[in-house]
């Protein structure tokens, strides 16, 4: 008859404890699988600042799953464009600002800058926002199902 006892000092004993232990962490950190990325570039509407609220960016939710982005405080010279690199994967959203033509005219303004990101699908996303203009960032949840928004003050 086999003998199933294993000794606690014995070389199996602990051959068969770190196979145990990479497996399950193997299970804890293991890849998951992601949906694809889908990524849009979308050019800012600059208008003269009206608000004194610097780095305030509002997210509202359209009907059509469209998203209104408003900006205010960017700092922007004549001729300048701003755009945003939106990125979503999954619940994630990431979105840089970036500028798009640098005019170089010297004369820094204060612009305020709407854009609208054409389709997002319905839920609930976690957005990175990230301003290359300023080295601002903000961390914050979005909703998108019609007439929710959500704001934040970037950060430094």
């Amino acid at each position: 008859m086999l003998n199933a006892v294993v000794e606690v000092n014995s070389t199996e004993f602990y051959v068969m404890a770190l196979t145990v232990a990479m497996a399950l962490v193997a299970l804890l950190f293991g890849q998951r699988k992601r949906g694809a990325a889908t990524t849009e570039v979308v050019a800012f509407t600059l208008n003269d600042c009206v608000t004194h609220d610097d780095g305030l960016v509002v997210m509202q939710a359209m009907d059509d799953h469209s998203v209104l982005v408003l900006r205010n405080g960017m700092p922007v010279c004549d001729g300048d464009t701003v755009n945003l690199v939106v990125t979503a994967i999954d619940d994630k959203l990431t979105i840089i600002e970036k500028k798009g033509i640098d005019s170089r005219s010297g004369l820094e303004t204060r612009a305020d800058g709407t854009a609208m990101i054409s389709y997002l699908p319905a839920g609930l996303f976690h957005v990175r926002y990230e301003s290359e203009l300023t080295g601002q960032w903000a961390l914050f949840s979005f909703s998108n199902h019609p007439g929710r928004t959500a704001s934040s003050h970037l950060k430094l």
